[in-house]
């Protein structure tokens, strides 16, 4: 959580999903979601419901929509353990099984909540989290071991809301993963096939149709409500376009293979394992394999495949992948030695990285060699640096100091394992404490680069100030439109405007118009883009020579925003020359220059 309110927004992703929640709230449309004004049919509404049930107790805040995810993703920890207790029930256990079962349970929470993706997505305000929490949920009642069970309605109840939950967090994709699991237990379980087709194929229809009729509770309103390319792109266009030909996001089927080491570290420092995990029992007869093993491999390579194929990949798709890789690799923690090589390795990139933070504290930070505070007073620019220096030296304290407590607990495990205690018992839970160190330790380092050493960079990712100006501007009755990009929300719910910007081309015709509209409006566009106008006359010369003004420090200087990489100019209308043009329109007040 920490490190979730030590940044702002990100734009394109958090803005956009802010903006329009934001858009939803203000306009009291609990279905149609909307961005910059225009339908918003990409998403479904859980991740906006979320945000609006906050809301509703607490206010409007910039604060509850980051607390969103770290809360789903905490529960999202508790589902995979009872997941894990389902899949391998501790009754009818022996004493001795039923400690190395609870210890497995354990060590499968210690697994996920570890994982870098799941670490950095669980402070990011996107929905991969919340489907594969709503997932672990739908999945639970049908992870039993037993197949050909007889017809359960709480089963049916429980796998159907919560499937009807992950269809409203992300949609069809739902779909994929629950078809995966499920229309795989004549294979997994321990019961024959046919026996579990004929025993439990109606819970599996019974559990998919409550799941889309938990769905209709939101897609049946916005249907009827919503212009009818909404209703298109929601029923069709926003998942056919992505599995067939995706606009945005076409890769090449191998893709996703070089990811996969840094989607798991830390568990990529330990490659036995991956082959513990994911080869054991292999070579036995089918029969003799434990139910979680062969389900945990055909969930991981299933999935891997079925999303290689698909057009649009991106890293996060493969969120709900963590699910099985814990449960196997949880598995083969207890029945290797504790990790003692991985917490080394861990505790050495921690060093370095802190080592490299104390360098960027003492040499980089006051030379302003990574803040260029160009546009801000000297003495802003000062503090900005002093303040990034300050932020480092804090991060390299912190993970020298991780360093430290990572390293020791290499001799704790060495010295439990011969400590007074049965040989399984100690191994086990020399294992799990070890595996609990490398999931605090990969949590720990990740706050501490967000939230100190990569704090430097945040002022140019947090678009409060251009929201701020363009709110200023909407309030005195003036125009503000951006030219030249898609524009996605960045600054709806920062600013909390109440009218949509309007979006234009880089057109004279376009631009004449508008300015004949809204003489005293104003433009927003990045610098690079504005510099490379071309050398003619109209309005996009007017426009071109305002940028570099700007970009010079010219007279009629412009603030400099920023957006990442991007600088962002405001240009009035009034200089793109014609009729409407006045020269006293070009003399910036004070306000507007600050």
């Amino acid at each position: 959580m920490s490190a979730a309110l030590a940044r702002p927004y990100l734009p394109i992703d958090e803005t956009r999903y802010v903006s329009v929640a934001w858009e939803m709230w203000h306009a009291g449309s609990g279905f149609v979601s909307t961005m910059n004004g225009a339908a918003y049919a990409d998403k479904p509404v859980l991740l906006f419901w979320l945000i609006h049930a906050g809301w509703v107790v607490f206010g409007v805040n910039d604060v509850w929509p980051r607390l969103v995810m770290p809360l789903v993703s905490l529960l999202g920890i508790l589902q995979i353990g009872h997941v894990a207790r389902t899949l391998w029930p501790a009754t009818g256990l022996a004493d001795a099984e039923r400690q190395r079962h609870e210890l497995w349970v354990r060590m499968v929470r210690w697994m996920l909540a570890g994982c870098l993706m799941w670490v950095l997505y669980s402070q990011a305000l996107m929905f991969d989290v919340l489907l594969t929490t709503c997932l672990l949920g739908a999945l639970r009642p049908w992870c039993t071991p037993q197949g050909g069970q007889p017809f359960s309605l709480s089963v049916v109840l429980e796998s159907g809301v919560w499937l009807g939950l992950a269809l409203l967090a992300k949609g069809p994709v739902a779909l994929l993963w629950f078809l995966l699991v499920v229309g795989s237990r004549p294979w997994w379980t321990q019961a024959q096939a046919r026996e579990v087709w004929v025993c439990e194929w109606r819970g599996w229809v019974l559990s998919l149709l409550l799941g889309i009729a938990v769905l209709c509770i939101w897609l049946l309103p916005a249907v009827i409500t919503g212009p009818p390319d909404y209703v298109e792109n929601l029923l069709w266009g926003q998942t056919a376009n992505r599995v067939v030909s995706a606009q945005d996001h076409a890769r090449p089927p191998w893709w996703y293979l070089p990811w996969l080491a840094v989607l798991i570290f830390p568990l990529s420092l330990r490659p036995r394992l991956l082959i513990e995990g994911f080869l054991a029992s292999v070579v036995r007869r089918p029969t003799s394999e434990h139910p979680l093993l062969k389900l945990g491999r055909f969930w991981a390579l299933g999935a891997l495949l079925v999303f290689s194929l698909i057009s649009g990949k991106q890293v996060h798709y493969l969120m709900p992948l963590l699910v099985p890789v814990s449960l196997l690799l949880a598995w083969a923690a207890l029945r290797q030695p504790p990790a003692r090589t991985s917490l080394k390795l861990l505790a050495m990139i921690s060093g370095g990285l802190g080592l490299t933070s104390l360098a960027l504290a003492v040499i980089v930070m006051p030379a302003g060699w990574l803040t260029d505070a160009s546009f801000l007073p000297t003495n802003a620019a000062l503090v900005a640096s002093g303040n990034a220096s300050l932020a480092c030296l804090m991060a390299g304290g912190s993970l020298l100091a991780l360093m430290v407590w990572l390293w020791p607990s290499v001799d704790e495990a060495r010295r439990s394992i011969t400590a007074q205690t049965p040989a399984a018992e100690s191994l086990g839970n020399s294992a799990l404490n070890a595996q609990r160190r490398l999931a605090l330790g990969s949590v720990l380092l990740v706050t501490c680069l967000l939230a100190l050493t990569l704090r430097p960079l945040w002022p140019r990712l947090d678009q409060t100030a251009l929201a701020q100006w363009v709110q200023h501007h909407q309030q005195e009755g003036q125009e503000v439109a951006v030219v030249g990009w898609d524009y996605q929300a960045t600054w709806q719910f920062l600013g909390r405007l109440t009218q949509p910007l309007k979006q234009l081309k880089r057109d004279s015709s376009q631009l004449d118009s508008w300015q004949t509209a809204h003489p005293d409006g104003w433009l927003i566009i990045e610098a690079d883009k504005c510099l490379r106008l071309p050398d003619t006359r109209g309005p996009l010369a007017g426009m071109r020579d305002w940028c570099q003004a700007a970009v010079d420090d010219g007279a009629n200087a412009t603030p400099v925003f920023h957006q990442g990489r991007h600088r962002l100019l405001t240009v009035p209308a009034a200089a793109l020359g014609g009729p409407s043009s006045a020269p006293t329109a070009l003399v910036m007040t004070a306000q507007e220059k600050r």
